[in-house]
């Protein structure tokens, strides 16, 4: 509990120091971005400490972070000094959503701590490799830090978020085991805030009231956090024996297939959580075609992988909120407005460039919302548009990107990828059955939101040729490139003709959306329609989000995972972009909707209500996962509630729990040690995981995927099985140096691999530095 508070006392203070920053930042925004001070604060500590490590310049230690903290404290005092009256006007008149603010993130964080209390431990998935990643950050002097499942490289992935939740781990003195934990409870509640915020702001300029802006801000934070898709309907389904095995032939859904009876009222099959992340796939005699991966947050964080597409989610709202503060400040973009907005550009570059440093994959997305709502910023800002303003929208874009690349540069020039390049996807579709389970409710008052504001802007006034003309073309263009790369590698007119049909709905919304926006940018040039700015912006993320969604059907990133596997990180990681993109459009389409139907006539209060209903069914199907997963994966809150991360490694291996705590207690820096090989998702590599420390060889698949090819680890897997088998001293001590090997870990696993006198040998040139009834861990002699 102690560990909880000082955590959560700990980012309230660097929010604190933040406060004078984004009150100037956000100018234009009714809360002045107050809950994004969190997250600016984390991102901005952590940034310098990396450039400091990174430049040699300060260590990694907790006396680094302080100095860092003070120096930005005493520079956040003197602009607070500065804008005293202004601030504490502000702070008067919003003293409501502040304090809301602050108790939804406090309530947030509860709530999610509370849910790992009861499902706590750092065990499966992709745990175990976040956890490595964490603890190798914490042993690492300087920067880049040390690839603990690769001795002697630096770590080859974007590891900018694990490095935030290591700064706050160091600077609060709590045990790795306990702050994986906590980083999940703070990464949910700065994304419950920072989507509240959102929301809350885009009401309050559409002139709504406060308390519809802050129960919206609510409904958002609802959306993005606790919803699922609508896969937990058939799972319901098929826990009480409903459908033949025909239906569910043709659900085909892996592993949904032969309908039982649950004890409970929830699912109880093996894994049943499991089967709503991987919808979207061709089943064909129980093999996949197109595996792909269709996670969304609830599930992220309840199952509780510590990775860098959860972790990116509250700064990618940063960057949102940066993007509304763009569109309502309408900037002019001139080369006057560049040179005295120096600092904001600055934070804009910072902001955008650490998502490609967090999570790669946000950063080409995020570049292109920020240019697109620059542009009609700046557009709104003059009334017209000239080669002045594409002229001036280029040189910012230009700037922002350059910078947001530059200021992380280091990371860059050290990153191997295993990426190829972008291919034309061939003849896989996704099932528009399988589409519709994956968006349902999210989709229903996306797609109602735009029918609704083409009502309302198209009646007015309307569109000429060229309008209708750039609306359809636009969204075309995606199609011809990927129909002209087919036809180059022999694909047949028929095949065009056939993908064209299956993204024809998506490319209707896309042209519809593409008109309303320029209708509505027309009226929002006045001063008088102001309003107009907020579903002017939320047409900008349902564009972007189902342009993404198109994007999937026709092209994949192509990287090293094969045939049957080709879109899987593709739709994984775009679909989870365009997840915040639509639960805050619903969010917000909910309010616009709920405030502007007017229903007159009886057919008109029938409509009215049956769209009420349809929302409300939705969402209770969209409801049934997160329940009953959470009651699954919790065992039903009935075991004892621990946040330490490792708690279940002192209850069913003692004597490893022990070896790992004297490990972290007692040895520092981060000295070679050696542990048995395994294979991909076992139990082996724990030693490195759990402690930071490098080890020879972790897991060869994840290093394989960081490292683009199998040269660095040619060798290794037979180096670590010769260490624990040769009967070759001098051969050993070779292979040990070649290493600058310093401990040789000996517990279950080697036993179980190399035999129950492995270790004896070790004695006659090593020294044991640890003992008890299941471990030896032996240390190289020094010369």
């Amino acid at each position: 509990m102690i560990d909880a508070f000082i955590w959560w006392l700990s980012v309230e203070l660097l929010g604190l120091i933040a406060l004078p920053v984004t009150f100037v930042l956000f100018k234009k925004l009714p809360d002045r971005g107050y809950a994004f001070g969190k997250a600016l604060s984390i991102l901005v500590v952590s940034f310098l400490l990396w450039l400091a490590a990174s430049a040699h310049v300060l260590p990694n230690t907790q006396w680094s972070i302080i100095l860092i903290i003070v120096a930005l404290a005493l520079g956040s005092l003197f602009l607070a000094i500065r804008r005293r009256h202004e601030i504490a006007t502000f702070l008067s008149q919003n003293r409501r959503v502040i304090i809301a603010t602050e108790l939804i993130f406090l309530l947030s964080f509860v709530l999610w701590a509370v849910i790992r209390a009861y499902n706590p431990d750092i065990h499966l998935g992709e745990k175990p490799m976040d956890f490595a990643f964490l603890n190798s950050i914490l042993r690492s002097e300087y920067f880049p830090p040390h690839d603990p499942w690769l001795s002697g490289y630096s770590i080859s992935y974007y590891y900018f978020g694990y490095l935030m939740m290591a700064t706050l781990t160091k600077l609060t003195g709590i045990a790795s085991s306990i702050s994986f934990n906590l980083s999940l409870a703070l990464i949910f509640a700065l994304t419950t805030i920072g989507a509240f915020s959102i929301v809350y702001n885009l009401v309050r300029i559409c002139r709504g009231g406060i308390r519809a802006a802050i129960g919206f801000g609510l409904v958002a934070a609802g959306f993005l956090l606790i919803l699922g898709n609508l896969e937990g309907v058939l799972e319901l389904f098929h826990a009480h024996g409903f459908g033949s095995e025909g239906f569910w032939d043709w659900v085909s859904i892996k592993g949904l297939d032969h309908p039982y009876y649950s004890a409970h009222w929830y699912p109880t099959d093996h894994w049943w959580w499991w089967r709503s992340t991987r919808v979207i796939d061709t089943v064909v005699v129980g093999a996949s075609l197109d595996y792909t991966i269709t996670e969304f947050p609830f599930f992220s964080f309840l199952f509780a992988d510590l990775h860098p597409h959860l972790m990116a989610v509250p700064f990618v709202l940063l960057n949102l909120a940066l993007c509304l503060e763009i569109m309502h400040s309408s900037y002019t973009l001139g080369f006057a407005w560049l040179r005295r907005n120096w600092p904001k550009i600055l934070v804009f570059a910072l902001c955008l460039g650490s998502l490609g440093f967090m999570n790669t994959w946000d950063f080409m997305t995020y570049a292109f919302l920020f240019v697109l709502i620059a542009s009609i910023g700046a557009y709104l800002g003059r009334g017209k548009i000239d080669p002045q303003l594409l002229r001036d929208v280029a040189i910012f874009a230009l700037i922002v990107v350059g910078c947001a690349v530059l200021l992380y540069l280091p990371f860059y020039l050290g990153l191997q990828s295993m990426v190829k390049g972008v291919s034309p996807l061939g003849d896989v579709d996704t099932r528009p059955f399988h589409f519709l389970i994956v968006w349902g409710f999210l989709l229903f008052v996306s797609v109602s939101f735009v029918l609704a504001q083409a009502w309302g802007a198209l009646r007015r006034r309307a569109s000429s040729w060229r309008e209708v003309s750039w609306a359809i073309l636009i969204p075309l263009l995606p199609l011809a490139i990927w129909a002209i790369v087919a036809l180059a590698t022999g694909a047949g007119l028929l095949s065009i003709l056939g993908k064209f049909g299956h993204i024809l709905p998506l490319l209707i919304v896309l042209s519809l959306i593409l008109l309303i926006l320029i209708k509505k940018s027309q009226r929002a040039v006045k001063p008088e329609n102001e309003g107009e700015k907020a579903p002017l912006f939320i047409l900008v993320l349902l564009f972007t989000g189902f342009l993404l969604l198109m994007g999937c059907e026709l092209f994949y990133i192509d990287d090293l995972f094969g045939a049957g596997y080709e879109r899987m990180n593709t739709v994984f990681k775009l679909y989870y972009q365009a997840w915040v993109f639509f639960a805050i459009g619903s969010a917000f389409g909910l309010y616009y909707l709920g405030s502007r139907w007017r229903a007159a006539t009886i057919p008109r209060k029938l409509a009215r209500a049956l769209w009420w209903g349809l929302c409300a069914l939705l969402i209770a199907g969209s409801l049934i996962y997160p329940i009953a997963a959470t009651l699954t994966m919790t065992n039903a809150f009935g075991v004892e509630p621990t946040l330490d991360g490792l708690a279940f490694v002192e209850r069913t291996n003692p004597a490893e729990y022990e070896a790992i705590e004297w490990l972290n207690s007692n040895v520092g820096g981060a000295p070679v040690i050696v542990e048995a090989a395994g294979g991909f998702f076992t139990d082996y590599f724990r030693v490195s995981a759990r402690t930071g420390l490098p080890t020879i060889l972790g897991c060869p698949n994840h290093e394989l995927q960081w490292q683009g090819s199998y040269h660095n680890l040619m060798g290794r897997e037979e180096d670590i099985h010769l260490i624990y088998q040769s009967e070759d001293i001098g051969e050993v001590e070779e292979t040990l140096e070649k290493y600058s090997v310093t401990y040789v870990y000996v517990g279950n696993l080697e036993r179980e691999q190399y035999g129950m006198e492995v270790g004896e040998r070790f004695e006659d040139f090593m020294d044991v530095v640890f003992e008890n009834e299941g471990v030896t861990i032996y240390k190289v002699r020094e010369e």
